[in-house]
């Protein structure tokens, strides 16, 4: 069996214990063995959520000294849902977002969509 077959085939039914409000939350894990026979448990890859699939989405314009974690606290009431932001606009790296000051960059108007 391939690395990458055996990676794909690697699901358990155990999900990740992260708190509600990480973007992990009940992610599944994986297990895969390695050489030496060893079980390395690892959460599944995540991926974005597509722009057609985000509703009620809304807009902010970046002003100087924004921070994600500020704007997380005051769109959704909690610094640590800044990930949402970063969702809503597909970017990897979130701190590219507040690099220009004036650009407009969308939110996910809805708390309960994740």
């Amino acid at each position: 069996m391939t690395d990458l077959t055996h990676y794909l085939l690697s699901n358990t039914e155990e999900t990740a214990d992260f708190a509600s409000s990480s973007r992990y939350a009940g992610a599944p894990l994986n297990v895969m063995t390695d050489d030496r026979g060893t079980e390395r448990v690892f959460v599944s890859r995540r991926f974005l959520p597509q722009p057609a699939s985000i509703e009620n989405v809304q807009s902010m314009t970046i002003r100087e000294g924004d921070r994600l974690d500020l704007l997380g606290a005051a769109y959704y009431a909690d610094p640590t849902l800044w990930w949402r932001i970063a969702d809503a606009n597909l970017v990897q790296n979130p701190s590219e977002l507040l690099t220009i000051v004036g650009r407009r960059i969308a939110l996910h108007g809805d708390e309960g969509e994740q």
